[in-house]
């Protein structure tokens, strides 16, 4: 599936699937007022984390329970049994779900792609040095056919390079764990989202091959805040005051590095971040 088929299948289902942030009806109480959301500490997701470190949700009325699912399918499929509410995963997922017959909504976008935030790495002291070098060798990504092998192969055919010619391996515990086995040979090279890209770095003096945000994906959208449609047409108070909080624990993303370094610290156990 090439970027380009992506993004456009992102953007139609963005189109189609209305928040109802500007509903009166929105400033009522919420029909649920516990509410699990399945997602992964990670940059992308600052808005939520801010949000619940904050009491933003509890300001809407909302007692969320954040459960950390290493990978996007394991999300998705945990949400289509009814296990979470609402997930935080990358668009790739929803619309891979939606062609096996799911349908969901889209109830606020999370992330599009940015400079250093998705990267490709190699070891302290590895001869892959550039992208040609990566032929024939092993990827670490953190889910199969995801965000992950498609921000991956996006890189690799934007310098004249076929995604077949490299060996995708996926982590099932996820980005938490990648550096650390990427370190013990496990793979050539893998691709990490921050804060674990930095962790990579400081930690382990990985170094940077390339950075995703570029051609074909360049602010790429990347992340939303996901129902079911079911659960949306049911839940529809509930499902506004939920983006109402993530509205508010965004803006203070947006101007606020130290929260966010706070945030998802907080959440994934790691006692520093920079990012």
């Amino acid at each position: 599936m090439t970027a380009a088929v992506v993004l456009s299948a992102v953007l139609a289902a963005g189109c189609a699937s209305p928040t109802g942030t500007a509903s009166e009806s929105a400033l009522t109480q919420p029909e649920l007022t516990g509410i699990t959301v399945a997602a992964t500490p990670a940059a992308d997701l600052a808005g939520l984390y801010i949000a619940q470190e904050e009491g933003l949700f509890a300001k809407q009325g909302l007692r969320v329970t954040l459960e950390k699912i290493a990978s996007n399918q394991a999300a998705v499929a945990a949400q289509l049994k009814g296990q979470v509410d609402i997930s935080a995963q990358s668009y790739v997922s929803y619309i891979a779900a939606q062609a096996a017959g799911a349908r969901f909504r889209i109830l606020a976008e999370a992330s599009t792609l940015k400079p250093g935030t998705r990267v490709l790495v190699t070891r302290a002291g590895s001869r892959i040095t550039s992208i040609a070098a990566l032929a024939g060798k092993e990827i670490g990504v953190n889910g199969s056919n995801n965000i992950g092998t498609l921000l991956a192969s996006a890189l690799l055919a934007e310098y004249g390079m076929s995604p077949k010619k490299a060996d995708f391996v996926t982590d099932p515990k996820g980005y938490t764990d990648m550096p650390a086995q990427l370190q013990v040979g496990t793979w050539g090279a893998a691709l990490l989202a921050e804060p674990y890209a930095t962790i990579a770095e400081e930690d382990y003096g990985d170094q940077e091959v390339a950075d995703t945000d570029q051609g074909a994906t360049e602010n790429f959208p990347m992340d939303g805040y996901v129902a079911t449609q079911a659960w949306a047409k049911e839940y529809p108070k509930t499902g506004a005051a939920f983006v109402r909080a993530i509205q508010e624990g965004q803006a203070i993303a947006d101007t606020s590095p130290l929260a966010v370094q706070s945030a998802i610290a907080k959440y994934d156990d790691l006692s520093l971040i920079h990012i």
